[in-house]
């Protein structure tokens, strides 16, 4: 059987040559890595903040129990939470803007 001589078909060599990647293939391959949806996570952050508005009326709606106080600190502290991690993002309004009146 006979060997090869050439280093860059040598497996894990640090000496063998490099491929030549030009500007081109380089922003192709940069695309290629980056996310093709970033409407995934609007929608994401609109499912929580919906998730959020119904846990909050829910904490609202719920008369204050006092054997139920743990649990219900610790949904607050979530609900702060998810407040504090979407306060950056703008979430789309579900709701329809109201009409201003013609006089």
């Amino acid at each position: 059987m006979a060997r090869s001589r050439r280093p860059e078909l040598e497996k894990d060599n640090p000496t063998a040559p490099q491929l030549y990647v030009g500007p081109r293939r380089r922003r192709a391959l940069s695309r290629a890595t980056t996310p093709s949806r970033p409407a995934a996570q609007d929608e994401i952050a609109a499912a929580m903040h919906t998730l959020m508005s119904a846990a909050e009326e829910f904490v609202n709606g719920v008369p204050y129990v006092q054997e139920l106080d743990k649990e219900r600190n610790a949904l607050l502290e979530a609900i702060a939470q998810a407040q504090t991690l979407l306060s950056p993002e703008h979430v789309a309004v579900t709701r329809p803007a109201k009409r201003k009146q013609k006089r």
